[in-house]
């Protein structure tokens, strides 16, 4: 009897380790979400900023990690430490944006134009509240939908 509950522990156990391989195996070659092609929540930049300015739990559970389409007015443009282009979409709350990390950026984008941008959803920043900088919205892996 001992002999056979010993093999059960150890098929168990091997069966066990054979399906965390696999897992493993298989969102290691799974690779990024693909933002450009996937569907996506549609809503306008002062819109989404409202929502995580007030209620930011409800609106982390809702978008946070998802595609997000959003629509609105250039208020920025600038360059990252790694070279990357930062689109800052206004809201209505002065000095916050809607700050997208363009994954693509087609150049001929100017202050004040009207987009349409898809990325993924990451939050919202912080802040300084005792300087009263607001925190931005952030949007990762971005692309430029409509001009």
């Amino acid at each position: 009897m001992n002999r056979k509950v010993s093999k059960t522990i150890l098929l168990s156990i091997i069966c066990i380790i054979a399906i965390a391989v696999a897992l493993g195996y298989y969102f290691f070659n799974k690779g990024p979400a693909d933002v450009k092609n996937s569907d996506a929540i549609k809503m306008e930049a002062p819109l989404l900023y409202v929502q995580f300015s007030s209620d930011s739990t409800q609106a982390i559970k809702k978008y946070s990690g998802k595609v997000i389409e959003v629509f609105g007015e250039v208020n920025a443009i600038s360059t990252n430490q790694q070279n990357e282009k930062i689109i800052l979409l206004k809201t209505n709350v002065g000095g916050a944006s809607v700050n997208c990390t363009m994954e693509e950026y087609p150049g001929n984008i100017k202050l004040n134009d009207l987009v349409t941008i898809k990325g993924i959803c990451s939050g919202i920043g912080q802040g300084d509240v005792d300087l009263g900088i607001p925190g931005d919205v952030y949007l990762t892996r971005c692309f430029i939908i409509k001009k």
